[in-house]
C-alpha cells in the first residue's frame, strides 16, 4: 500500500502536477492520522474492556467476601445476645434474691456465659489485596470505594472494644472465680467420660451473696450489649457494601 502511494506521488512530480501532489500528500497525511487515531481508539477500547472485566471480577469477589462476613457477624450478634441472657439469669439470683439455680445450672451459666467472650473475625484477604495492590482505583463507584477504604478503620474500633472485654474477663473475672468459686467443677463437661472434678466441698451459693460478683456479672453483660451494638452498626456498613456491589454488577452484566 505504501509503495502504491509512493508511485502515485512520483508520477505527479514527473508530470509537474505539484499542486495536485500537495493536495494528495495532505490527504495522505490525514489518512495516516486517522489510521493512528483509530488504532489508539481500538487500543483504548481493549484496555477499557480489560479494566471492566477486572472490575467485574473484583466486585464479585468483594460481594462474596462481605456476604461471608455478614453471616459471621450475624452469628456474633446471636452469641452476644445469648451471653447477655445468661448473665441476666445469674443476676436474678444475686444478693438477697431467692436462689433458684441448681449447682449444675449455675456452673453452666458461669462457664458458658460469664467466662465466654465473643470476637468477630471477618475475612479481609480479598479487600486487603485490592487496597495494597492499588486495584481499588479500578472500582468506579466512589461511594463503594470510600466504604472499602474506611472498612479497616471501622473494624479497628470494633476490635478495640472487644479487646477491652477480653482483658476484663482475663484480669477481673477469671481471678475472681479462681478465688471465690469452685472453678474446677464449673468447667466440668458432662459429655466427658472421665471428667476431672474438684476434691473440695464448696457452697456455690455463697458467691452469689457477694456484691463484687454481681458487679462483674453485670459488667460482662454491659460489654456484650456494647459489642452487640457495634456489630449491628457494622452490619449496616456491610449491607451497604454488598448492595453497592450488587448494583454495580447489575449495571455491568
Amino acid at each position: 500500500m505504501i509503495k502504491f502511494f509512493r508511485k502515485i506521488r512520483q508520477k505527479m512530480l514527473t508530470e509537474n502536477k505539484f499542486s495536485k501532489y500537495l493536495i494528495y500528500a495532505f490527504g495522505e497525511i490525514i489518512l495516516v492520522v486517522i489510521g493512528i487515531l483509530i488504532a489508539l481508539q481500538v487500543n483504548t477500547w481493549n484496555e477499557n474492556r480489560k479494566t471492566n472485566k477486572l472490575e467485574l471480577q473484583l466486585l464479585e469477589s468483594l460481594q462474596e467476601e462481605f456476604t461471608y462476613n455478614k453471616n459471621e457477624l450475624d452469628r456474633s450478634i446471636a452469641k452476644a445476645q445469648i451471653i447477655q441472657k445468661r448473665c441476666e439469669v445469674i443476676l436474678k439470683n444475686t444478693g438477697n434474691r431467692e436462689m433458684k439455680l441448681s449447682e449444675y445450672e449455675s456452673d453452666s451459666l458461669i462457664n458458658w456465659g460469664l467466662t465466654n467472650i465473643i470476637t468477630y473475625d471477618p475475612s479481609n484477604g480479598i479487600l486487603n489485596d485490592i487496597i495494597s495492590s492499588g486495584k481499588i482505583q479500578i472500582i468506579k463507584n466512589e461511594k463503594l470505594k470510600n466504604f472499602l477504604s474506611n472498612w479497616n478503620g471501622i473494624l479497628s474500633d470494633v476490635k478495640e472494644d472487644e479487646t477491652w472485654a477480653v482483658n476484663e474477663r482475663n484480669t477481673i473475672i477469671f481471678p475472681f472465680l479462681y478465688k471465690n468459686s469452685n472453678y474446677t467443677n464449673i468447667t466440668v463437661s458432662p459429655l466427658k467420660k472421665n471428667p476431672i472434678t474438684s476434691g473440695f466441698d464448696t457452697d456455690y451459693k455463697a458467691m452469689y451473696k457477694l456484691m463484687e460478683f454481681e458487679n462483674l456479672v453485670n459488667g460482662h453483660r454491659i460489654w456484650n450489649v456494647k459489642n452487640e451494638g457495634n456489630y449491628k452498626r457494622l452490619k449496616i456498613k456491610i449491607e451497604e457494601i454488598i448492595a453497592l456491589c450488587a448494583e454495580e454488577l447489575n449495571l455491568k452484566k
